[in-house]
């Protein structure tokens, strides 16, 4: 097989032959066919490519003719001194007078080989070359090699190339395309599944685009449509494309790389949402997932820019700080091994919700560009969890979510940080996704309130996931006299000053890896001192959330351009707002004994038989149970006996029947038996019922202890 191009050097033995050798020979042949040969050497023909494929098969291909005088070697992106070395052996076999070879275009010192090509031909047919195995053989293909179909890859494509000999002896090699330029540059894994990397360019815009496409799919038609979407034209012939499928598999670059569909810390770099790799990595990394924000990250500005504009005008708003504390905090979970969170700003009046987000969202890209919506499936959600794995997931209105429901599938699916469980196509079940975020939501109401307005009971444990702070309009404005004036600085100053103090963070955070787990431990241990002990477990666990964003913010100092001092201030100041919504107590208490108390002012009259039983009235329509009332002198009670079913589903609605239980029985307001175990006791004997006694709940209300409170 001849190496892409040998056949179009000039006849002349006495011209030179260009060679690029290298990962990136291909782009660099190409520069030089437009312009470096002819500015550098007066050269129009296109030069030998030795790309990863021919490098990995340098034995099995001619890459100069034989006897030529001169020859040039350019090094072309990475290439090892072994490559090198086998290079030279095949030039020296070929005859080859003078080797030169060049580190660059500029290159005006090259390395002359030329007295070594004898020594390297001598090791070569002796058996004795470190590169080549056993003798070598003569270069000058056989006639029978010559007549092998082959696939050949070129400048402008790869081809099925099929000789035929002629009557006359001569042999014509009929050629048949199979697709546009692609090289075949390594392999790796993801949960088990094998894949092949490509690259190729897009005739259409020109970019270079890196795929790993499964090996599973690699001849069929998803994996031939999966190539279409990427721009890459492929032969519409069935039985060619067999042929490519076993070449796509079989030959080119083998080495292995690390694949990865999240974003975040993987292989000792971190991947972010756009495919970029911050850190030293033993292998080269893919990032195969998507985002349909993958536009917003880039970059503008630096890092100080961006601290001494948009980190700057922020200092002193508390909304402003948290929200950047929240952003940094992102890649800060994964080192820590904490969950995933999120904080949601909320205020009725435009007080600069999406200000707050935008400025948090800067770290890493163009805010506009990041920002995501509510508006979306769980499985949406899903997918763009994944791929902010490690990462800020900005979510702005939670007003145009299509429904509460879909926005408590949603929050509920990002922040359990597990995908659905799905089966696979070849029997079992998939590995299950999983991703860590963190993300900053806005709405003109606390998540709380919106998901009661459309009957949806929510969790504590969604309260301290997703933390409801009520958004404060900025009051340090540095030198502007207004808060439009102060906005509108902010949102110029971002436009031009964004995505590199978030890259900065990254490369910081890598190298302090211990220094962040225990600053982080530290503040944990100063937030439990910090927040009193009877304000509960839930409390706590906010807490949590609040010292990890504390802990990015102390850390980063140097990139912000804040103080320690402040960053707690700030810190501090957020949680209280927070406690202030939430409560110090358990919040799920506190809805088990409002749904307790809704239920009795709602029902308490009209659907409990008093007792004894007036026959009268004993037909009621929805009967939920019996109730008794006491009157003597001040005191005014009533015992509620609860039907189970009716207890389990509206008071206990959304809770444990035997939690909802205990709540109410340490409130005071459940009795038990004390001679049976359980929650459940016995009716007094219903005389329009034989004497019959119910299993009931047995809720006790001393209504007189409300009088007296109300006075």
């Amino acid at each position: 097989m001849k190496a892409p191009n040998l056949k179009l050097q000039q006849s002349d033995k006495m011209t030179e032959v260009i060679i690029f050798a290298g990962s990136d020979a291909w782009s660099h042949a190409k520069e030089w066919k437009e312009w470096a040969g002819k500015e550098n050497a007066g050269d129009n023909t296109p030069p030998v490519i030795l790309g990863p494929q021919q490098l990995q098969n340098l034995n099995n291909i001619e890459i100069i003719d034989k006897g030529r005088h001169y020859a040039r070697v350019y090094r072309a992106g990475e290439i090892s001194e072994k490559h090198l070395l086998h290079i030279a052996t095949l030039i020296s076999l070929a005859d080859v007078k003078e080797l030169r070879i060049y580190r660059g275009f500029d290159d005006r010192e090259p390395e002359n080989l030329t007295a070594r090509l004898p020594a390297l031909k001598q090791d070569a047919e002796s058996g004795k070359s470190i590169v080549m195995q056993g003798k070598a053989q003569n270069l000058q293909t056989s006639r029978q090699e010559e007549l092998k179909p082959r696939i050949e890859v070129r400048e402008e494509g790869v081809y099925w190339v099929t000789p035929k000999l002629e009557r006359s002896g001569e042999i014509i090699r009929p050629e048949e395309w199979l697709c546009n330029p692609v090289e075949m540059i390594g392999e790796g894994v993801i949960n088990k599944e094998h894949y092949r990397v490509m690259r190729w360019k897009s005739d259409v815009t020109g970019e270079t685009l890196t795929a790993a496409i499964p090996c599973g799919d690699i001849g069929d038609n998803e994996g031939w449509k999966a190539l279409k979407r990427g721009g890459l034209k492929v032969t519409a012939n069935k039985s060619h494309r067999s042929i490519l499928a076993n070449w796509m598999q079989l030959d080119g670059c083998h080495d292995e790389w690390h694949l990865s569909n999240t974003s975040g810390w993987h292989f000792g770099r971190y991947i972010m949402p756009d495919g970029q790799a911050i850190g030293e990595s033993d292998k080269p990394i893919l990032f195969t997932g998507k985002t349909a924000a993958v536009n917003g990250y880039s970059v503008k500005g630096t890092a100080e820019s961006w601290r001494d504009s948009v980190a700057r005008l922020a200092n002193g708003n508390p909304s402003m700080m948290i929200s950047v504390a929240a952003s940094l905090a992102a890649p800060i979970i994964g080192i820590i091994g904490a969950d995933s969170f999120g904080l949601h700003l909320f205020e009725s009046s435009t007080a600069g919700k999406t200000t707050a987000q935008s400025v948090a969202s800067s770290i890493w890209g163009n805010p506009e560009r990041l920002r995501l919506s509510w508006y979306g499936t769980a499985l949406g959600m899903a997918n763009e969890a994944e791929a902010h794995h490690d990462g800020l997931l900005p979510l702005d209105e939670i007003g145009q979510a299509a429904s509460a429901r879909d926005v408590y599938e949603s929050a509920y699916t990002i922040f359990n940080g597990l995908g659905k469980l799905q089966g696979a196509k070849d029997g079992g079940n998939r590995e299950l996704r999983r991703w860590r975020t963190v993300a900053i939501s806005t709405g003109e109401v606390d998540i709380e309130t919106y998901l009661k307005k459309e009957g949806v009971t929510v969790k504590a444990g969604q309260l301290i996931r997703l933390l409801n702070v009520p958004m404060q309009k900025a009051q340090e404005l540095h030198e502007f006299s207004n808060g439009k004036d102060h906005a509108d600085a902010l949102k110029e100053n971002w436009s031009e000053n964004h995505g590199a103090a978030g890259r900065e963070w990254i490369k910081w955070l890598a190298e302090h890896q211990q220094e962040v787990k225990d600053a982080a431990k530290e503040s944990r241990n100063r937030w439990r001192k910090l927040v009193p002990e009877d304000y509960g477990e839930q409390s706590h666990r906010a807490a949590e959330r609040f010292a990890i964003m504390e802990t990015a913010l102390e850390l980063s100092t140097w990139l912000t351009g804040w103080n320690a001092a402040q960053c707690r201030e700030a810190t501090e100041h957020n949680f209280s707002l927070w406690v202030d919504g939430f409560g110090k107590g358990n919040k799920d208490h506190q809805q088990i004994l409002y749904q307790a108390t809704e239920f009795i002012n709602r029902y308490g009259e009209s659907n409990f038989l008093p007792l004894p039983a007036d026959p009268e009235r004993a037909k009621i329509q929805h009967l939920y149970g019996y109730r008794t009332a006491f009157y003597e002198k001040e005191k005014r009670a009533t015992d509620y006996y609860v039907f189970r079913s009716v207890f389990e589903e509206e008071i206990a609605k959304g809770f444990n029947k035997n939690t909802a239980a205990a709540v109410l029985y340490h409130l005071g307001w459940l009795k038990k038996s004390k001679s049976e175990e359980g929650w459940t006791s016995r009716t007094p004997r219903l005389e329009h019922k034989g004497g019959k006694r119910e299993r009931v709940y047995h809720i006790h209300i001393d209504f007189s202890a409300e009088d007296e409170d109300q006075e």
